[in-house]
């Protein structure tokens, strides 16, 4: 299958080195030291005990690639609107765009039932991705897999389990493409189950994003020392609890497994992907992850304090290196 993934950072690389040593036609849409690192040592990724480097094609520029069969887009947030600009030469008559990210999604409201809501206006707010990509070529992706860009050219994954990519169709269906594409990343070695209610996976990632990456953000913190600290843990379990009603009343109740959203044994020594750009001072999640969600909770009726709060601190903190 000939797949171009649109940002070759830590998911990026993780992805596209897996789909690219399984023998598909892999390109990698990159700019700055990441393309010229890829370009003259190849994609190394080191996951647990196995390392190994593919050397798939990089561009800066789509049209130096041209259509493909699938694009995964694993850009962070504030960078979308410009992949709404550049990802129009890779899109054939079929080519199916799975976006692999953080948070709510811009298509959030594509094939749901019920008010529409503001997450286009938000997330999508030249709309490019509407008018170049279209909500009925968008396919959702829930990524369970920790990553880093230790240097140029080299991802660095330390847990050993294998990469968990989620995907399902906003409108519930099953269709052709997708299980091709659950196809596709199992036969890579990685973990591409299909489901029919996206929405409640991506909701039941998002908590654990929310419940951490502000505060870690905020705190400098990697996971495992934010769990060990009881007024962060009791902060986090507010959060959580505020956004799952915000989810429930868009008719997506979630199961919370306490111990595993809170407890120190179920962390890592991992520094959340929000934390990562803000140590390297680049725009963050912070509309996908928190924005969102308190925008939805004032169009419910719903009070989000604790949120909030926190929100306000995170922004206040953005803006001041202009990072928001």
């Amino acid at each position: 299958m000939k797949i171009c993934i649109y940002g070759a950072g830590a998911i990026g690389g993780f992805l596209g080195a897996y789909l690219a040593r399984a023998g598909h036609e892999v390109s990698l849409i990159a700019r700055g030291a990441q393309l010229e690192a890829l370009r003259s040592k190849g994609l190394t990724l080191i996951h647990g005990e196995d390392k190994f480097t593919t050397y798939p094609d990089c561009a800066e520029d789509a049209r130096q690639i041209g259509p493909t069969d699938a694009v995964f887009v694993t850009v962070k947030g504030p960078a979308l609107p410009s992949v709404g600009d550049g990802i129009g030469p890779l899109l054939g008559s079929d080519t199916a765009i799975v976006f692999a990210m953080n948070g709510l999604p811009w298509w959030y409201d594509y094939g749901r039932e019920g008010q529409t809501t503001g997450a286009a206006a938000l997330l999508d707010p030249t709309e490019s991705l509407r008018r170049v990509v279209g909500a009925e070529r968008a396919i959702g992706c829930v990524v369970d897999c920790p990553a880093r860009v230790a240097e140029p050219g080299l991802i660095v994954s330390n847990r050993a389990s294998k990469g968990k990519f989620t995907i399902g169709e906003p409108d519930g269906s099953i269709s052709q493409r997708i299980i091709a594409l659950s196809n596709v990343l199992d036969e890579a070695g990685l973990d591409g189950p299909v489901v029919e209610d996206i929405r409640r996976a991506i909701w039941t990632k998002l908590v654990v994003n929310l419940s951490r990456s502000p505060l870690a953000v905020l705190t400098g913190a990697e996971e495992s020392k934010l769990s060990d600290d009881p007024d962060i843990t009791a902060m986090a379990r507010e959060m959580i609890t505020e956004a799952a009603a915000v989810a429930a009343a868009h008719g997506i109740p979630l199961e919370l497994d306490w111990p595993a959203l809170l407890e120190t044994k179920y962390r890592t020594v991992h520094r959340p992907s929000m934390l990562q750009d803000w140590d390297a001072q680049r725009p963050m999640e912070i509309d996908a992850i928190g924005v969102i969600v308190s925008r939805f909770a004032a169009e419910a009726g719903l009070e989000t304090p604790t949120i909030n709060r926190v929100l306000a601190m995170l922004k206040m903190k953005a803006r001041e290196v202009g990072l928001y």
